[in-house]
């Protein structure tokens, strides 16, 4: 699984695109077929259904016809002259050779006219039988027909016909045990003076109607027979086997019809209809084997004709996905490359178009330029730090503060004022040891105040004593690291420019402290000040660098580029009042 998501993720959009389509197909072909399959087989199912209806009608009507003939074959005996003649000369429970003899030949006319009719039984009132049959033997137990159920139909019906199943044991096969038949029993009464005269059983066998069932079934592979509401069989399916039962009872009550069932695992059809005896049915069950089914011809049909449409569909989607959408990907693509590669070339854009990828393109362009932006950015970022760097060491070893401050020391040495002497060399010394720090970056606050100090001992001594230096610092802070020289050219500046030139002593203080990850210093004076004006232009960098404040603007793009500060100082003068300037940096 693992596996197959990482090569999902690593394969291109395209394949991933096509792969997604095809499975979407595949998807929709297995969907539509199961669709026309369910519908081909539910066709299927009413069709078969419909051709077992038509078997079954077919069949009762055939059923009819033979016991309707059987019924005809009964009215010849029944009105028979001879028949009623020799019936009504019986007067005793011994049997006329004469009666016999006519019976006999009645009964077998009959037997010769219909194949289906294999014997003819008549019982007179006194006890007597006549019988003719084509196989046998058949042995006759008359003591017991009087009380059997359907003797009692034959007396209701008044001489209509009535179709029994068997005869409720008054005929046996003693060669077959399980002989199965269908009997027409009747009672024959006078036609002239309507009494009885003797009730006749003819015998429709089993084998003549399982031959009628045999023929049509071969066609389906079906089976049918004849069953009754009690779920009895009056004629059992050819080759009958218990396992039927199952299916030919399961709906035997229902109304005419047919029914779809599972058998077996295999799904039957079974079609039923009234034959108007009683409560008698004829079933027939056809196998539905959908297995060997093929769709039909029209589902086929469909089938083939969506598989196309899809094939062409994906076909078509693919070339127009490849030049809508993959060729400009790629182009893309192979330009983001070039541009990896250090060539900052921007894409051709159709301003025609508003799609994604032109999109994509307009965002990538901006991107290209916002990075050569940030390049030439970068590049006057490193000229500008470079220049400030070599302003600040030339700042450094300002010849002339240098010269100055040597010719002072001199001048102490010529007057033999040897501790002033002194003094001035280590404050000159302890500057240029602070301000130089071994080339690192990074001073302590501490130490960019006592380089201050120096600085302003060394000024003091030249100026006698015109500058008044007060500190207020958190003691908290002065461990920090700062950028160094950031506070220095600031009080340079207020010194030269704010105070020597004022009549009489002035004052710097520097105050510094701790605001959450800030550190904030103020340089107050109160020198001869400036207008808005020469605050704008130090703040625009618009002076040149021979005139007061450029020192301003250098410590403001030093401490802007170190400390990613937009607008690290802020100055607030007026003139004749002094100067504030608010330095900002941020807590290293």
């Amino acid at each position: 699984m693992i596996k197959a998501s990482k090569f999902l993720k690593s394969i291109k959009i395209r394949t991933k695109v096509i792969l997604l389509y095809i499975s979407v197909l595949i998807l929709s072909l297995l969907l539509t077929y199961g669709i026309f399959t369910i519908m081909s087989e539910r066709q299927i199912e009413q069709e078969v259904g419909e051709a077992a209806m038509q078997t079954v009608s077919a069949l009762k009507g055939n059923l009819d016809f033979i016991f309707e003939n059987v019924n005809q074959f009964s009215d010849l005996i029944y009105f028979d002259k001879d028949v009623q003649s020799a019936l009504s000369k019986i007067n005793s429970s011994n049997i006329n050779p004469h009666v016999q003899q006519t019976m006999q030949k009645s009964m077998v006319n009959m037997l010769l006219s219909g194949d289906y009719i294999s014997g003819v039984f008549i019982f007179d009132t006194y006890n007597n039988y006549y019988n003719s049959y084509k196989s046998g033997p058949i042995s006759v137990n008359k003591d017991i027909i009087k009380e059997t159920y359907w003797y009692q139909k034959t007396k209701e019906a008044e001489g209509d016909v009535v179709f029994i199943h068997k005869s409720e044991d008054v005929l046996t096969f003693p060669t077959k045990k399980d002989k199965n038949y269908i009997s027409l029993v009747r009672e024959i009464y006078d036609v002239d003076t309507y009494d009885e005269l003797a009730t006749l059983l003819i015998i429709v066998d089993e084998e003549t109607i399982q031959d009628y069932f045999e023929e049509v079934g071969k066609k389906y592979n079906s089976q049918f027979c004849i069953v009754d509401s009690n779920n009895n069989y009056i004629i059992r399916p050819n080759g009958y086997d218990k396992s039927m039962d199952e299916y030919i009872f399961q709906y035997s009550k229902d109304e005419n019809g047919y029914r779809t069932l599972e058998a077996d695992r295999n799904k039957m059809i079974v079609a039923m209809q009234e034959l108007g005896i009683g409560d008698w049915k004829l079933i027939g069950t056809i196998p539905l084997n959908l297995n060997n089914i093929s769709v039909s011809k029209a589902y086929r049909t469909w089938i083939v004709l969506i598989i196309s449409l899809n094939l062409f569909f994906i076909f078509a989607c693919s070339v127009a996905l490849t030049n809508l959408i993959f060729k400009p990907l790629n182009r893309v693509q192979k330009h983001m490359k070039m541009v990896q590669g250090g060539k900052l070339i921007q894409m051709e854009v159709n301003e025609k178009h508003s799609d994604e990828i032109n999109d994509l393109k307009k965002v990538f362009n901006q991107m290209v330029d916002a990075i050569d932006n940030l390049i030439s950015e970068v590049k006057k970022e490193e000229q500008i730090i470079a220049k400030n760097e070599l302003d600040i060491i030339q700042a450094q070893i300002n010849p002339h503060f240098l010269y100055n401050t040597l010719d002072a020391v001199s001048a102490l040495a010529l007057i033999e004022d040897n501790e002033n002497c002194l003094k001035m060399t280590q404050a000159l010394g302890n500057f240029y040891r602070n301000s130089l720090n071994s080339g690192l970056d990074l001073v302590s606050i501490q130490d960019e105040m006592e380089c201050i100090e120096s600085y302003i001992t060394i000024l003091n001594m030249r100026y006698d004593n015109k500058i008044n230096m007060t500190y207020d610092v958190e003691e908290d802070i002065k461990e920090l690291k700062i950028l160094k020289l950031i506070l220095q050219p600031i009080v340079e500046n207020a010194a030269h420019h704010g105070i020597r030139n004022k009549k009489g002593k002035g004052t710097i203080s520097i105050k510094g402290y701790r605001d959450e990850d800030e550190v904030i210093f103020i340089v107050t004076d109160d020198g001869l000040g400036m207008s808005e004006d020469r605050i704008h232009e130090i703040v625009e960098g618009k002076i040149q660098k021979e005139k007061s404040g450029f020192g301003l603007y250098s410590s403001a793009q030093r401490i802007s580029l170190y400390y990613g500060i937009e607008k690290p100082i802020t100055i607030t003068s007026e003139l004749g009042n002094g100067t504030e300037i608010t330095i900002r940096v941020k807590v290293i």
